[in-house]
């Protein structure tokens, strides 16, 4: 059988591998990898809301593929595809950002808040009605913060960490 090439993969494999080749941000495909390197292998974790609809080993198959195409020659011993809602369940996303308002602040504020969070980088999760910004790192989340502080300056924003059951 011929090796099957980028073209005839699913189509995700080339937007992941893009984003392994540039790291560089912190929305969407997140890459959260830890290398072993006494084995040459790396642990994976890929939070994409792109995986809805999709099974778990096609995830996998697909960010196997995707480190292949990006040039990575470690093996891929755990590849883990998740969605945002599978990814807060689960604990990776532990650190979000919260918007700190008064009743006393003035509405131009709460638009301008409102905007910041909209652009702000980061893993946005919807809960009912509004969005969180969540991390799954606190390096990440004080990256997203110093951003948010500078479109919006004040003490309007805070950075809280979900404590999981074994913490």
């Amino acid at each position: 059988m011929p090796p099957t090439t980028t073209a005839t993969r699913h189509p995700l494999v080339g937007q992941l591998a893009d984003r392994i080749r540039n790291p560089a941000g912190l929305d969407e495909p997140y890459i959260i990898q830890d290398r072993i390197a006494q084995t040459g292998s790396r642990h994976v974790v890929v939070i994409w809301d792109a995986w809805d609809g999709m099974g778990r080993s096609e995830r996998g198959r697909v960010i196997a593929d995707a480190f292949h195409d990006a040039g990575v020659q470690d093996v891929i011993r755990v590849a883990m595809g998740l969605t945002q809602q599978e990814a807060l369940s689960m604990g990776y996303l532990r650190y979000q950002i919260v918007a700190n308002l008064k009743k006393t602040d003035e509405p131009e504020v709460y638009q301008a808040i409102k905007v910041a969070i909209r652009g702000a980088p980061g893993i946005h999760v919807r809960t009912g009605s509004s969005i969180q910004l969540r991390y799954p790192t606190l390096d990440h989340a004080q990256e997203a913060y110093r951003k948010l502080s500078a479109s919006v300056p004040g003490p309007y924003w805070a950075i809280v960490k979900e404590e999981g059951s074994g913490d």
